[in-house]
């Protein structure tokens, strides 16, 4: 062989073995970004998990603060008829409501950008939400234009199971009268 040919095959080896070592480096590069994506996703998860907890807590301190509002958005834990809303009480009802339809709106939002697990068994609670709280079916009409579409076809569903003849009977409902007084201001957190 000739020189030539013996520097053909030594520089055709070398770039060979350059090929070989830049393919196992995009391999390393390629699983890298792949845990870094992992992370990222769980991070974001855990981020929106805090977020509705967060609102979750505003709620429920609302609950134990007043523990007449409960009964309001959960019209099976009334103990007889609903109560009569006062002025206050209202208020308080109406700021629980939108938080609480804030939440349902974050949560399905998380759902539809790939964050389910912020928002697991979502739809059987927001429909159960609808169904025993006459009070949040009312808010929600009042300011459906607030809400996210599928929100209110969620609100519409429930309805629809209401009024199936097969559908058991919800307690209260004195409720949604309420929901319409004092609710017009602002929105105190945006979807």
């Amino acid at each position: 062989m000739s020189a030539y040919e013996w520097t053909s095959v030594t520089v055709s080896i070398v770039g060979l073995l350059a090929v070989i070592v830049s393919l196992r480096f995009i391999r390393y590069q390629v699983r890298m970004m792949a845990q870094q994506t992992d992370r990222l996703s769980h991070a974001l998860e855990t981020s929106a998990e805090s977020a509705l907890d967060a609102l979750f807590v505003v709620v429920t301190q609302a609950y134990l603060d007043h523990p007449r509002l409960r009964p309001i958005f959960n019209e099976r834990d009334a103990i007889g008829a609903s109560p009569a809303l006062d002025e206050d009480t209202t208020y308080r009802a109406n700021a629980v409501a939108e938080i609480l339809l804030d939440a349902m709106e974050r949560a399905m939002k998380f759902t539809d950008r790939g964050l389910g697990g912020a928002s697991d068994s979502l739809d059987a609670w927001i429909l159960d939400s609808f169904r025993y709280s006459a009070f949040l079916r009312g808010w929600l009409d009042a300011h459906a234009s607030w809400y996210a579409p599928e929100l209110t076809a969620l609100l519409a569903r429930a309805r629809q199971e209401l009024d199936s003849p097969s559908a058991a009977p919800v307690r209260g409902g004195s409720g949604s009268a309420g929901a319409l007084s004092g609710a017009e201001g602002g929105r105190a957190v945006s979807g």
